[in-house]
């Protein structure tokens, strides 16, 4: 009884609506043209990708989140000496580069390369509003001394440059491992700084004979603005492009970079690799739409219409995204798909 009931409403509303719309054509075929051009523009123009992949890849209600914020804001790594990040922290905006030797090489002695690519990076500029901007201008500041935090294995590089320079041979400067002893006395842990060691055999201060690789993480000062923001993305492009410029000079190493963006980038990246297979997909639902609304009968044949089907359905994505963009949202790439969803139900139904 109340199915009936509600099918008759629902039948007499379609019915009247369907008399309003045929009686004013003129004003249903131009008002939807009109605001999809007002929303297709907004969608230029207001167009902006999501940049918190956290949001992204994790939910609100993510129990991860809260303790990676709590943890945040009672350990403020920005006054940490070591700058050893855990799973709880994000060390913010950064840029890292793994120099790799050559299999069966010693990447300790080529100190005077990676010395040289390290003090690139400290010159770059990076020009923002006229001003120049170099790694003392954005880097994290140590308590002591106000100098920028670096990874302690620069220190090691260097004993190992002075004793090539006079002279001494590379073992009279001990390299330990995980934890060595610097030039003024401090013990450090460069365990994520040096990989691929071997040690000298038998020995009792576990002593470095070899390693493959070194990593070294320049940390940038996240104040919170946009501005400060905007020049540390600008810093790890900069950053990017010289390691890749290095590489082309440095044939004997191999340079791997890495920025707080890159993952961002490779997730935002799927954009441009889902072109050439949204275009195919498309054709292949125009020709489909076009032969399920084909019949023998020429006069009961009506491709058209399954093409002015797709349209529709491509007129609506382009509205709905407008108002998507002017309520402040975001464009991410998993919504790429959102419209083949509506055009699925549409052809099914």
């Amino acid at each position: 009884m109340l199915r009936q009931v509600i099918h008759r409403g629902l039948q007499s509303f379609f019915y009247k609506l369907g008399l309003f719309v045929s009686r004013h054509p003129v004003f249903f075929l131009t008002v939807p043209a009109v605001l999809t051009i007002i929303f297709g523009f907004s969608l230029l123009n207001r167009f902006q990708p999501d940049t918190d992949l956290e949001r992204l890849v994790a939910p609100s209600h993510s129990l991860a989140k809260i303790e990676r914020s709590l943890a945040s804001s009672l350990f403020s790594l920005d006054q940490s000496k070591s700058q050893l990040y855990s799973d709880l922290h994000t060390p913010g905006r950064y840029g890292r580069v793994i120099l790799l030797s050559k299999p069966g090489g010693n990447i300790l002695d080529q100190a005077d390369v990676i010395l040289q690519i390290h003090r690139a990076v400290l010159e770059m500029k990076v020009n923002y509003k006229g001003y120049n901007y170099t790694f003392s201008h954005l880097c994290v500041l140590r308590n002591q001394d106000k100098k920028c935090v670096l990874d302690d294995i620069i220190s090691v590089l260097e004993d190992l440059r002075q004793a090539a320079l006079s002279n001494k041979t590379t073992a009279r400067v001990q390299v330990s491992y995980p934890n060595t002893k610097l030039k003024d006395g401090r013990n450090s842990f460069i365990g994520h700084q040096l990989g691929g060691v071997m040690e000298v055999p038998n020995s009792k201060d576990q002593r470095v004979k070899s390693a493959r690789a070194i990593q070294i993480t320049y940390y940038l000062q996240t104040y919170g603005s946009v501005t400060q923001d905007l020049i540390g993305e600008k810093w790890e492009s900069e950053f990017c492009k010289l390691m890749h410029k290095m590489q082309l000079d440095h044939q004997d190493l191999q340079l791997y970079s890495l920025a707080s963006f890159s993952l961002w980038k490779d997730f935002h990246q799927t954009s441009l690799l889902a072109r050439g297979k949204i275009l195919v997909s498309l054709m292949l639902i125009l020709l489909t739409a076009t032969l399920s609304s084909s019949m023998k009968d020429c006069l009961r044949s009506k491709p058209f219409l399954g093409l002015l089907g797709v349209l529709t359905i491509c007129i609506s994505s382009v509205t709905a995204a407008g108002i998507f963009f002017i309520t402040d949202g975001k464009y991410n790439s998993t919504l790429l798909g959102i419209p083949f969803f509506a055009m699925g139900n549409y052809l099914s139904s």
